[in-house]
C-alpha cells in the first residue's frame, strides 16, 4: 500500500507539466484502484506539516488520516471545556505536584515540542503529577499530564521528550474525540470526574470505576483505552515532532524497549506505562525502523532537564533514601555532573527538614550556569525562609527576580516566604500586583483569602471574593455564585467603588454559565 501510494504520487508530481486531460486520467486511474484517499490524506498532512512544522520528507510515507471528520460531534471548545474539567476535579483531589520548578521546565519542554506540530497554534497546558508511576496521559483540549515517576525514569532529556510527543501526537491526531464521539454532550460532559479518577487510578486507570460503576465504567475504559493503531499514530507523529525538535527519535523506541524488559523482570515498576500504553516488538521495531531512516540528531540535555530530575528522584525515593544514594554516587563518583548531584542532596536536605545542610550544598555548586538558573536562586530562599533568615531570603528572591520577573516559583516563593514572616501586609500588597497580571492564578487567591481570613487583615469583603475567584477557576460555578454574593453583602465602602463592578459582571456570567450546564447535565 505505501508503495504504492509513493509511486502515484511520484506520478501526480510529473504529471503537472502533462495536459489537464492526461493529469484527469491519471487521478481517475488512481481512484479506481483505490489510492486516492491515501494519497490525499498524505498530501493534505503535507501540506499542514510544510506550514506548521515542517516534517521531514521522511516521515510522510508514514502518516495516517488526521481524522478530523471523526470529531464533528465535539467541537474544540467541547473538547477544552472536558479537559478543563477534568484537570480541575485532579487537582481538587490534590494529586498534582505542586513543584513550579517542574512545571515551568514541563510547560517550556511541551510547548517547544508543540511548535513543531499541525497544531502548533493551539494552546497546550502541561501538568506534572505526585505519583511514582512511570506514565503519561493526555486530554481533549490539549491538556497532558506527566507522573513524576516518568521523569525520574527517564535516561535523557530526549526520552522524555519522546513520551510527552507521544502524547501531543494523540491529541493531533485526535483520538480521545474519537473515543468519544459515540456519546452525546450531555453523556460525556457527566463522565468527566469519573475519567479523573480512573486516569489517577494506580496501576490500572478505570479499573475501580469499572467494579463500581458497571456500564458506565466501561463506557470510561473504552474513552481511555486507545487501540494498537492509535498507539501506532501517536508514536509516528509524536517521532516526527521530536526530530524536528532536534532530538534523537531512537530515544521513542530505546525508552520502550527498557519498559518492556523492565517489567519483565522489575514487578510493577513499568505497569502503569505498559497498562495505557501496550508496547510489541512490533510497535518498537517501527520506531526503531524510523528512527533508522533519519540523519542522527544529538540534542544535549538540558540544565533545567538535570535539575528537574533531581527534584523528582527525591520525590520517589523520600528524603532519606535519596540522601543515601547521593552520599554514596559522590562517594563512588558515579555521577555525570557533581553540580547537579550538590543540587539533589540539597534538596533531598530540605525535605528532610535540614535548610542549613542545604544551604552548604549549594554554596558548594561552581557551575556558573546553575548558580544563576531560576530553581538555584528558589531553593535558596526556600531554605533561608526555613531558617527564618527571613533577610536573606529577600535578598534571594529580589536577586532571582530581577533576572527572571516571570518565573512562579520566585514571586510565588516570595509571597510565602512575606507570609511565614508574619508580614501579611507587604503580602498583600505583592498579591494585588500578582492578581493584576495573573488574574486566573488559583495559587494566588488560595493565598489571597489565607491572609484575609488572618485577624490582622481581617477582610470579609476580600475573603469571599477571592474564595470566589478559587471556585469559578475550578469550574464550581454555584459555589462561586455564592461567595461572589456574600461579598456583595458585606462590602465596604473602600472596597465597593472598585471590585462591585467587576463581581456583578461575574455574577452575570455565573447565571449564564449555570443555565448553559444545566442543559447539558453538568
Amino acid at each position: 500500500m505505501i508503495a504504492n501510494c509513493k509511486k502515484y504520487l511520484e506520478l501526480l508530481y510529473k504529471s503537472r507539466s502533462k495536459p489537464l486531460l492526461d493529469q484527469k486520467e491519471l487521478v481517475a486511474d488512481i481512484s479506481r484502484r483505490g489510492f486516492l484517499r491515501q494519497i490525499i490524506d498524505i498530501t493534505l498532512f503535507g501540506a499542514m506539516a510544510h506550514t506548521c512544522c515542517a516534517l521531514p520528507s521522511e516521515y510522510s510515507k508514514f502518516l495516517p488520516d488526521l481524522g478530523d471528520s471523526d470529531r464533528a460531534n465535539l467541537s474544540p471548545s467541547d473538547a477544552n471545556f472536558l479537559g478543563q474539567q477534568i484537570i480541575s476535579d485532579i487537582s481538587a483531589q490534590g494529586d498534582m505536584l505542586q513543584d513550579y520548578d517542574f512545571s515551568d521546565y514541563i510547560n517550556n519542554l511541551g510547548d517547544n515540542l508543540v511548535s513543531y506540530s499541525p497544531l502548533s497554534m493551539q494552546a497546550f497546558n502541561f501538568y506534572g503529577l505526585k505519583g511514582k508511576e512511570i506514565n503519561a496521559f493526555a486530554l481533549p483540549g490539549g491538556y497532558i499530564c506527566i507522573y513524576n515517576g516518568l521523569v525520574y525514569t527517564a535516561q535523557s532529556e530526549a526520552e522524555l521528550a519522546s513520551v510527552v510527543s507521544h502524547e501531543i501526537g494523540h491529541i493531533v491526531q485526535h483520538h480521545i474525540f474519537r473515543n468519544i464521539a459515540i456519546y452525546n454532550r450531555n453523556q460525556w460532559l457527566s463522565l468527566a470526574g469519573i475519567l479523573a479518577g480512573a486516569l489517577l487510578a494506580p496501576i490500572n486507570p478505570g479499573a475501580a470505576i469499572i467494579a463500581a460503576n458497571g456500564g458506565q465504567g466501561l463506557a470510561v475504559q473504552n474513552i481511555l483505552s486507545f487501540s494498537r493503531d492509535f498507539e501506532r499514530e501517536a508514536d509516528r507523529v509524536g517521532q516526527g515532532i521530536m526530530y524536528n525538535a532536534d532530538f534523537d527519535p531512537h530515544a521513542m523506541p530505546q525508552f520502550f524497549a527498557r519498559m518492556a524488559e523492565v517489567n519483565r523482570f522489575n514487578n510493577n515498576e513499568a505497569l502503569a506505562f505498559l497498562q495505557t500504553h501496550p508496547v510489541n516488538s512490533e510497535r518498537i521495531s517501527e520506531a526503531q525502523e524510523r528512527a533508522n531512516q533519519l540523519p542522527v540528531k544529538m540534542r544535549a540535555d538540558s540544565l533545567s532537564f538535570l535539575i528537574i530530575r533531581e527534584k523528582c528522584r527525591t520525590r520517589q525515593l523520600g528524603p532519606s533514601s535519596a540522601l543515601n544514594f547521593y552520599q554514596q554516587a559522590i562517594k563512588t563518583k558515579r555521577y555525570n555532573n557533581i553540580n547537579t548531584q550538590y543540587y539533589g542532596i540539597a534538596f533531598a536536605y530540605l525535605g528532610n527538614n535540614n535548610p542549613i545542610a542545604t544551604l552548604a550544598y549549594l554554596h558548594k555548586i561552581t557551575d556558573s550556569h546553575l548558580i544563576n538558573h531560576p530553581a538555584y536562586f528558589s531553593l535558596k530562599a526556600l531554605a533561608y525562609s526555613a531558617s527564618k533568615s527571613f533577610s536573606e531570603a529577600r535578598r534571594v528572591y529580589e536577586q532571582g527576580l530581577s533576572a527572571y520577573p516571570d518565573y512562579k516559583g520566585l514571586w510565588i516563593g516570595q509571597v510565602d516566604m512575606e507570609i511565614r514572616a508574619k508580614e501579611l501586609k507587604q503580602a498583600a500588597k505583592y498579591l494585588l500586583g500578582l492578581a493584576q497580571q495573573y488574574p486566573n492564578d488559583l495559587d494566588i487567591w488560595s493565598r489571597t483569602a489565607y491572609i484575609y481570613a488572618d485577624s490582622n487583615l481581617n477582610n470579609p469583603y476580600r475573603y469571599y471574593y477571592a474564595l470566589g475567584n478559587q471556585l469559578y477557576i475550578r469550574n464550581d460555578y454555584k459555589g462561586a455564585l455564592e461567595k461572589y454574593k456574600l461579598a456583595i453583602n458585606v462590602a465596604k465602602k473602600n472596597d465597593s467603588d472598585t471590585l462591585d463592578d467587576i463581581i456583578s459582571s461575574k455574577i452575570i456570567d455565573l447565571q449564564e454559565r449555570i443555565k448553559f450546564n444545566a442543559r447539558y447535565g453538568g
